[in-house]
């Protein structure tokens, strides 16, 4: 089910411009496993299918390609395996490229402080300060960015819902990928609206 719901995301993504074709990526671990599942790298996210989906196992300090070995995992597949190692619970993780937020980054738009002035962002999402310096598919943004969203040593909680990456994108988690996807629903609404009032 979770991989039917990525693939609804993703195409929903591309309805709404926030991925072109080959952009954007998603994960998912279930609560204790030492295995997640993540798009692949180089289709169509609109396109794919549940057999496309490649299945990573990992140790606490490298993963490894368990199926679909004539594709590649994600580029960003060290992000999602910096993050998905560190939370034991059901775990998604959403990287998306959503034109408002990006726009409100670009113009100096600090996200975390702008969900102070609104209520109905601040209850529902927890908004880091986003990731200044840190180029797409590295290992700076993983450890950025799982670090932005403050996971405890107990790998139960983190302070943070989604974190900017200034130029380029979110990184968003949540127990399923439509609890995720709402945090970058929801910050992209608010986003418009402020940019929308200048």
């Amino acid at each position: 089910m979770m991989i039917k719901d990525i693939i609804e995301i993703l195409k929903d993504s591309y309805k709404k411009n926030w991925i072109t074709p080959r952009d954007g990526n998603i994960s998912y671990k279930p609560c204790n496993s030492n295995n997640f599942t993540i798009t692949p790298s180089g289709l169509r996210k609109q396109e794919l299918i549940e057999n496309d989906f490649v299945n990573i196992g990992f140790s606490e300090k490298k993963w490894i390609q368990l199926n679909n070995k004539h594709l590649k995992p994600s580029g960003e597949i060290e992000l999602h395996f910096e993050i998905v190692r560190s939370i034991e619970k059901d775990i998604c993780v959403i990287h998306l490229h959503p034109t408002y937020t990006i726009a409100a980054m670009y113009s100096g738009v600090d996200l975390s402080k702008l969900a102070t002035d609104f209520p109905e962002l601040k209850r529902y999402t927890r908004i880091s300060k986003y990731i200044i310096d840190a180029d797409p598919l590295s290992k700076d943004l993983a450890v950025k960015g799982r670090k932005c969203l403050h996971i405890n040593a107990l790998k139960d909680w983190y302070d943070f819902d989604i974190v900017g990456i200034h130029n380029h994108g979110v990184i968003s988690i949540g127990k399923n990928p439509y609890e995720a996807y709402e945090h970058i629903e929801r910050l992209e609404h608010i986003c418009k609206i402020f940019l929308a009032s200048k």
